[in-house]
């Protein structure tokens, strides 16, 4: 093996690693720990994938700002002193067991049905450039509804502190 694939080897480690904590975490802090290690591997997998752009942009966005978003939002919303019954029916686990199998397959499928079409297609270059103007000429409106869904959270995270404050 060549020293490149054991870096892959080791990034995809540390991605399915943050993600397992993320998941099977008690606690929330620890579950942000593991979702800041599961964004750090996948920046380190867009690297790989020759995307430096959307590695860059992985780290920034989801790494700083999206993890400091929900750790605010945790740190306002306060302690929790009951634990919810998750698995208390057979209903619920029949259910996520469902949404895990629809969320496995369907994105399989149009992999496949993706790499079976791109078999013969030539490899699409896009430079750094195009991208930027791309999101700032014609995707302007998603650009901003996507700060809007921000500055909501904030809003929300703000207003659930308080209203705990109130209750106690």
């Amino acid at each position: 093996m060549t020293p490149g694939e054991w870096i892959f080897i080791g990034v995809l480690a540390m991605t399915l690693a943050g993600s397992l904590a993320a998941v099977l975490s008690g606690s929330v802090i620890y579950a942000l720990f593991g979702l800041v290690t599961a964004m750090f591997g996948m920046g380190g997998i867009y690297i790989y994938l020759n995307a430096p752009f959307l590695a860059m942009m992985q780290i920034l966005i989801y790494v700083g700002a999206i993890t400091i978003l929900i750790a605010f939002a945790v740190m306002l919303a306060g302690p929790m002193y009951r634990r919810p019954k998750e698995w208390t029916t057979p209903k619920k686990l029949f259910a996520a067991l469902a949404v895990v199998l629809f969320s496995l397959i369907v994105p399989a499928g149009i992999m496949t049905g993706a790499f079976r079409s791109a078999a013969g297609a030539r490899p699409l270059t896009v430079a750094t450039e195009e991208l930027g103007r791309v999101f700032l000429d014609k995707l302007t409106l998603p650009f901003e509804l996507i700060s809007l869904l921000i500055v909501v959270s904030i809003i929300g995270a703000i207003m659930l502190a308080l209203f705990s404050k109130e209750k106690k």
